[in-house]
Formats: structure tokens, sequence, C-alpha cells
């Protein structure tokens, strides 16, 4: 995976984060915890640390896991579309990597698939 130039990640860095407000979808609310994961993460990283492009990089590097493992479990049919919300968030953003991506978005489609094959509750008579 070619590396992102320390000055394209601070760019990308400085550009705030929309506000979101809780009365939104919950995808937008998954997708609100998956970041608020990885800030958190992002900000452990770069405590005490001399706040370098190269030590911001591998803060972010060290944040994608903690994206990942905000998203919302592949249970019932809001999940996955929250999960793949989030999946898509965090690939845009650059918290997840692209092999890691493939991997998030094909377990979204099997759990989507899924679902169609669920028995039917029986009716009684």
């Amino acid at each position: 995976m070619p590396h992102k130039s320390t000055s394209e990640l601070t760019l990308v860095e400085a550009i705030p984060l929309p506000a979101l407000d809780p009365n939104l979808p919950k995808g937008r609310i998954a997708i609100k915890r998956c970041c608020a994961a990885w800030k958190r993460a992002y900000d452990a990283y770069m405590e005490g640390k001399d706040g370098s492009d190269m030590t911001m990089f591998f803060a972010a590097d060290d944040a994608g896991p903690a994206f990942c493992k905000a998203m919302p479990p592949l249970v019932g049919y809001e999940n996955i579309c929250d999960f793949i919300a989030c999946a898509a968030h965090g690939i845009l953003i650059n918290a997840i990597p692209e092999k890691r991506a493939n991997q998030l978005l094909y377990a979204a489609q099997v759990a989507l698939v899924s679902l169609n094959y669920e028995p039917k509750p029986r009716k009684s008579a």
C-alpha cells in the first residue's frame, strides 16, 4: 500500500469533521462512535510525543484498529447497514487499510445475504 505524504496527512487531519446532530439516523451515530474511538486512540498515542509528522502518521495508523472495534456487530439489518456505513467512512478517512476494508465489506455482504435465509416464524393454526 503506498504511503501518503505527511503533508497530505496533515491536510486531511486539519479538515474538521462535520458536527453530527444526535437526532440523525443511527448510521451517523455509529460513524460518530467509530470516529470518537479513533480520536481517543490517536490522542493516547500522541500523548507525550513530539508531534512530528512521522509521529502523527504512526498515531493515525495505530488508531485504525480502534475505529474497527467500535463498529456495530453484524447482527440484524440496521446494524449491518451501520457497519457498512462505518466501513465506507473508515475507508474514506484512511482509518481502514484497503486489505482490511475488503475483508470487512465481504463480511457485511455475507451477513446481509444470510438475513434472507433466516427461518420464518411459523403461523399458529
